[in-house]
């Protein structure tokens, strides 16, 4: 599992997605044209750039799935935010974790 504990781990699925497209420094945007189908999920689209890649993502809460990739494609969505920087950034799981950990802790900084 890597050097932290499950509550650790948990509270990294957590992390706003805004918070850790900060830390690593991409370009976000939500867009206020996109209506979900059910107004009930307040599912958002949100167009990122990173690393010289483009993604447009529909977030649900801690759900999330990769609209530019065909549907079947493996790893097109997810669940959490650990998964959401794995998919950005193509790191591993403890490196993922590290990242939306060290998100937290950068953002709390900024605030004071």
């Amino acid at each position: 599992m890597g050097p932290w504990n499950a509550e650790q781990i948990s509270q990294a699925r957590r992390v706003r997605f805004s918070v850790v497209l900060d830390f690593l420094g991409a370009y976000y945007k939500r867009d206020p044209d996109y209506t979900p189908l059910d107004p009930r999920t307040k599912s958002i689209r949100v167009q990122v750039g990173y690393d010289g890649r483009d993604f447009r993502f529909i977030l649900t809460g801690e759900k999330w799935f990769n609209e530019l990739l065909p549907e079947g494609a493996p790893n097109r969505g997810g669940g959490g935010t650990i998964d959401f920087v794995r998919h950005i950034t193509g790191l591993n799981f403890v490196q993922a974790v590290k990242v939306c950990l060290d998100s937290v802790t950068h953002s709390q900084r900024v605030i004071k």
